[in-house]
């Protein structure tokens, strides 16, 4: 019997140290798409003096929660398998999931949408407002998820998580998906070298990845109501989630992503075909913009972490960056931002 032996990486036990280090001093295990992208301040605070339990309780806004029962609707509607925390098991496990009827699909999301409380006066009014609209946003959605061919797909998974690593980073990058789920493609229509041939098909995943975006508040009108400007759709992509569809199409490969923004009165759907961001060298390049912003991330988090006092480390941490208190990060409540605040003003 051969024996063949493992190629140590020399860096592994590095890595290991850094990880561990983060973990046990900062309470820092992994990255994520969304949180890579938050200016470093906001990131400071709302990941190294904030538990997950605290987080949850930032003040939110209506376009946030109306964005939520739009996901939620889809997810009702389409998903086979659900990815959802298991309490037994304490940590996120799939969960089968029998779909619903669109009616029955809105009228959930809604329910939900109901108990939501606004932060202040003009937040009241977008609720009222969206209460109105998020029904025809979740028909936008079902509309172009229909396109797409989810409701013909079988296995069609939301919320899926991914737990990646990247070599060059300490802490694993873990994120969620929208919705996906199989796709057969002609050997004719594909491109792509990487994809699984089954005959004549090609099997790819389709990622779709869904936004919102809302009616924006403006002033008051004589006769007391708040006047609302149209939603817009956007012309190009945000790069914020160009950094998540790289993420995705680096670790789910062969994948086929797809960036969905639907309005009350539209939709709009990029694809490699129409948006040169998401041909796969693009998309590769995005996801190396998103392993530099998490490098960057640990950089700041073990510049001084040989201190290994907690309370010493995040005052050095504090010193190092600027927290911007004008940026509309900040709107989490009077009292999480004035503890924040507190926390820069006495270094």
């Amino acid at each position: 019997m051969i024996l063949k032996n493992k190629i140590q990486d020399p860096l592994e036990d590095l890595r290991l140290d850094s990880f561990t280090k983060l973990n046990e001093l900062l309470k820092i295990n992994h990255h994520s798409p969304s949180a890579s992208g938050l200016p470093l301040g906001f990131y400071v605070y709302s990941r190294l003096f904030c538990t997950q339990e605290m987080r949850r309780d930032f003040d939110g806004n209506a376009n946030m929660a109306a964005g939520i029962a739009v996901g939620d609707a889809v997810q009702y509607r389409y998903s086979d398998t659900v990815w959802s925390f298991n309490p037994n098991q304490k940590k996120l496990a799939p969960h089968k999931h029998i779909k619903l009827s669109q009616e029955e699909a809105i009228e959930k999301a809604m329910e939900k949408f109901s108990t939501y409380v606004p932060v202040n006066d003009k937040d009241k009014d977008k609720k009222e407002k969206y209460l109105e609209t998020i029904p025809q946003t979740i028909q936008q959605a079902f509309i172009v998820f229909n396109q797409l061919g989810a409701s013909n797909a079988t296995e069609v998974v939301a919320e899926d998580s991914i737990n990646h690593v990247d070599k060059r980073l300490s802490l694993p990058i873990v994120g969620r998906t929208d919705l996906h789920f199989k796709d057969f493609k002609s050997k004719e229509q594909s491109s792509d070298a990487t994809s699984i041939h089954h005959g004549n098909d090609a099997l790819f995943l389709s990622v779709l990845e869904l936004k919102t975006t809302w009616q924006t508040p403006g002033k008051i009108k004589k006769d007391g109501s708040r006047s609302f400007s149209l939603a817009r759709l956007p012309s190009s992509p945000s790069k914020n989630h160009l950094k998540q569809l790289g993420f995705y199409a680096e670790v789910k490969k062969p994948c086929n992503p797809k960036l969905v923004y639907v309005t009350a009165d539209d939709f709009m759907v990029f694809t490699k075909e129409n948006c040169a961001d998401l041909e796969p060298k693009n998309l590769h390049n995005y996801y190396e913009m998103l392993v530099k912003d998490c490098m960057r991330i640990e950089r700041l988090l073990a510049r001084h972490i040989d201190l290994e006092e907690p309370e010493m480390i995040l005052k050095e941490i504090v010193k190092d960056v600027d927290p911007d208190f004008e940026s509309f990060y900040w709107n989490i409540g009077h009292e999480y931002l004035n503890k924040a605040k507190k926390i820069w003003s006495s270094i």
